[in-house]
């Protein structure tokens, strides 16, 4: 879901508790169906064959978007879709339509899989929902104005007006709720926006957010008037409100606005929004933005803390061409609670003073209250050096940043700490990375971004780090800035050692070029392949990854599954493809108890979990979100074969993640006894003398009773053996009275027990008993009998013995 970064105090305040309350009645809901399908996997229940249960099917449904996006790979083969209804088709920058089941009641899956599988669609994506994320603990708006905006300070505004204090050559367009259009500090800077919740209305502000935004971007007033200072004193700001008054939207309307902007002239977008899934939708617009002259510039995300190392930076801040903004604490120190990852590009503070709906001022906090500032400082860039393309922004933001954390650029902070004061004075290299013409001189290039650097003439090598954080293919593509002549051949050679692994060449303006590597650190060096040529030449690298296929592909259909001992193991795998689904086999043989947990290193992955024995259901487990854990507990299993299927359910056709999954499977086989239901003597298993049986003591209060018929006097040996360690065991001979004859008990640590009796013929009974239940290994009774022989010499007439005493 991608939400806000930023408060409002009140409108929000309702808003997160009635978005609590849906959340919990809904997790409730799912806890209900977990608990039900908990007992039935317990109770070893079967269902019909099928593919999920339909209370599973219903929760799903209620998770799922009510549309989805569908992009055409050439806008030409573009044509009707079969039990398809399109609701709107966007055609910049690609043919997109908006999509949706023309039968309400289809089956959503077979339907996706049908439109995928149309000659010319590239991609079929849930328009999901959008919404606000709240930074909890905002602050009242009592105290100095002045005192509030001390971050002005911190990041160099006051020594930076000095030089550039107003833009209103370009237009800044905020996407957001909407803007206070008469709030007396904003108004003065507003221009013609749109209203995409309702197009015939004007873009008001009915939640606040946006206009806690617009009062960082260009607040009109002064503290010592008791108001609002914005970061630009005369701007042109235009609102577009793409979220609702609960602060919801969704992708297609977000990508719109984007479009919007970029059409009514717009040099800079402000995004105070994310989510965590990738959006191949979104990646598109982006990427028509940054070739349209327009520099994006969103926030980080606000769940360092909350998510711990799960954290990564929402999209679109994590595309490449997008400035993303962490936080920064008013100590300029990383803000935990900020989203890190290799893609922050430079972090400004996490908590401002700001104007609010209504017409007054209110302290908010949050990376959506970050992002505005960097905006602004991109927006009095421009207006010292207008000729700057965004990419040039982007780098002089970075090297004027002042390194607050881990020296050099680091996930939590980025280049560092925003400095507009830097930004206007120092002047734009073209190659910040120098001196790195040795390998010892590289220089860190994070993952997933891009950056700016210059061959200055055939000597210059430049050598770059890249910190590959799993097997698989790195991509890098090399784009030439140079304007005019024709560009000579440019060698790109990767290391992932002392010695040089693949070396590529280039001669063309914009080339992307794939290595498999290793995980770890690799070394890139770029560099002329004729070290005589004498030309200085600016280019852009971007980076991107894609995972080696797991050791268990391939495994993405049933009949494909990756076979499973029957013992408890880990299995780590990764989704290395759009849609990959994983699917394992286990085959039983003598029945037990599977535990399944389900994790993920990554919230850019909702991990959802599939089982069933084969022929049967398929049971679905998604109680959990992103990054979540997902579990199974303790499900009887018996003879035969089950099915476990692992994806992404960020959506039906997730896209790849540079994230990995584990799969924790606990196996204690549980051994049947052959000889139930032998509770009672009346149900005693008849045995045969010279034979052994085999047995568990299933629960607490087991006896397990057998049967002994003889024919004649007999020497009777029994003999209970494979006694379970730590567990005492206790055999007992009775008549058919069942009136004590013989008792064997065993030992702490006796592994067996035998005795032997002589016995009429007749009926006999023994019952087996033990200290402790068992059922992960069998005991073993074996019962042997021999004739007693009578001494026919001592025998008188009359056939009775003769017995001497002494």
């Amino acid at each position: 879901m991608m939400k806000h970064m930023g408060t409002n105090q009140t409108d929000q305040t309702n808003h997160r508790r009635a978005a609590n309350r849906r959340a919990a009645l809904y997790r409730a809901a799912r806890l209900l169906l977990s608990a039900a399908l908990a007992a039935l996997l317990l109770l070893g229940g079967a269902d019909p064959a099928g593919y999920a249960p339909a209370g599973d099917r219903a929760a799903r449904a209620a998770e799922e978007p009510s549309t989805w996006l569908l992009k055409w790979r050439d806008g030409a083969q573009a044509s009707p879709l079969p039990a398809t209804r399109t609701l709107h088709r966007q055609t910049h920058p690609a043919v997109v339509d908006t999509v949706r089941p023309a039968d309400p009641g289809a089956d959503t899956a077979e339907w996706l899989a049908r439109l995928s599988a149309i000659p010319g669609v590239e991609y079929v994506q849930p328009n999901q929902a959008v919404g606000l994320l709240a930074a909890a603990g905002s602050a009242s708006g009592s105290g100095k104005v002045g005192a509030k905006q001390r971050y002005l300070e911190q990041i160099g505004a006051p020594e930076a007006w000095k030089i550039a204090r107003d833009q209103t050559k370009l237009i800044i367009a905020l996407i957001d709720t909407g803007v206070d259009l008469d709030h007396p500090d904003l108004k003065g800077s507003l221009v013609k926006g749109i209203n995409l919740i309702d197009e015939a209305k004007p873009p008001e502000d009915d939640n606040g957010h946006g206009t806690n935004v617009a009062g960082i971007l260009a607040g009109h007033g002064s503290p010592e008037r008791g108001n609002v200072t914005g970061i630009i004193r005369s701007a042109r700001i235009m609102p577009i409100k793409a979220l609702d008054k609960q602060g919801y939207g969704d992708e297609e309307r977000l990508g719109k606005a984007i479009m919007y902007a970029v059409s009514h002239g717009a040099r800079i977008v402000v995004l105070s929004v994310g989510l965590y899934r990738y959006s191949p939708y979104l990646a598109d617009i982006a990427v028509y933005a940054e070739k349209m002259g327009v520099l994006l510039v969103a926030a980080s995300g606000n769940d360092g803390l909350a998510l711990g190392s799960l954290a990564e930076v929402k999209y679109p801040a994590a595309f490449p061409t997008v400035l993303a903004v962490g936080g920064a604490t008013a100590s300029s120190k990383p803000e935990p609670r900020s989203n890190p990852g290799p893609e922050v590009d430079v972090v400004a503070p996490w908590r401002v003073f700001t104007t609010a709906r209504g017409g007054g001022y209110e302290e908010e906090q949050g990376t959506s209250m970050a992002a505005p500032q960097a905006a602004a400082a991109a927006a009095l860039i421009w207006a010292v050096h207008p000729t700057l393309a965004p990419y040039q922004v982007r780098e002089l933001l970075r090297q004027s940043a002042q390194d607050i954390g881990t020296a050099g650029v680091d996930d939590a902070t980025g280049y560092g700490l925003l400095r507009i004061d830097r930004s206007l004075k120092q002047p734009l290299k073209p190659d910040a990375y120098e001196p790195n013409n040795t390998r010892a001189q590289s220089r860190r290039f994070p993952l997933g971004s891009a950056i700016a650097g210059e061959l200055a003439g055939g000597a210059d090598r430049d050598w770059f780090k890249i910190s590959v954080p799993y097997d698989g293919e790195l991509t890098l593509t090399f784009q030439s800035k140079a304007k005019g002549s024709a560009m000579p051949q440019v060698q790109l050679v990767q290391y992932s050692s002392a010695l040089a692994r693949s070396t590529k060449g280039t001669k063309l303006g914009n080339q992307t070029v794939t290595w498999k590597v290793k995980k770890g650190i690799n070394y890139i060096e770029v560099g002329f392949y004729n070290s005589q040529v004498e030309l200085d030449l600016p280019y852009l690298l971007t980076t991107g990854f894609r995972h080696t296929a797991d050791a268990y592909e391939v495994n993405d259909k049933p009949y494909q599954a990756y076979t499973l001992a029957s013992r408890t193991q880990t299995i780590t795998g990764n989704f290395h493809a759009a849609g990959d689904r994983d699917w394992f086999i286990l085959h039983v043989e003598t029945g037990g108890v599977l535990s399944l947990t389900l994790s993920t290193d990554s919230v850019r992955i909702d991990p959802a979990l599939g089982i069933g024995r084969r022929g049967e259901i398929l049971r679905e487990i998604d109680i959990g979100g992103e990054g979540e854990a997902e579990v199974v507990q303790q499900m009887v299993v018996t003879p035969g074969s089950y099915y476990i299927r692992v994806h992404d359910a960020m959506s039906a056709q997730a896209s790849p993640t540079a994230a990995q999954y584990v799969l924790k499977m606990e196996y204690r086989q549980k051994y049947k006894d052959p000889n139930e239901p032998n509770n009672k003597s009346y149900e005693a298993t008849v045995i045969k003398p010279g034979l052994s049986y085999t047995g568990v003591i299933g629960a607490s209060g087991d006896n397990d009773w057998y049967q002994l018929r003889l024919t004649a006097e007999s020497l009777v040996n029994l003999t209970l053996a494979q006694i379970p360690q730590g567990v005492q065991m206790k055999l007992e001979l009775v008549d058919r009275r069942q009136e004590p004859i013989l008792a064997l008990q065993s030992r702490s640590g006796q592994m067996s027990v035998q005795g032997e009796q002589v016995l009429e013929a007749g009926i006999y009974y023994v019952r087996i008993t033990a200290s402790a239940p068992f059922d992960r290994q069998y005991y073993l009774f074996t019962l042997k009998t021999e004739p007693v022989e009578v001494d026919t010499s001592m025998e008188r007439s009359d056939g009775s013995l003769e017995v001497s005493e002494s």
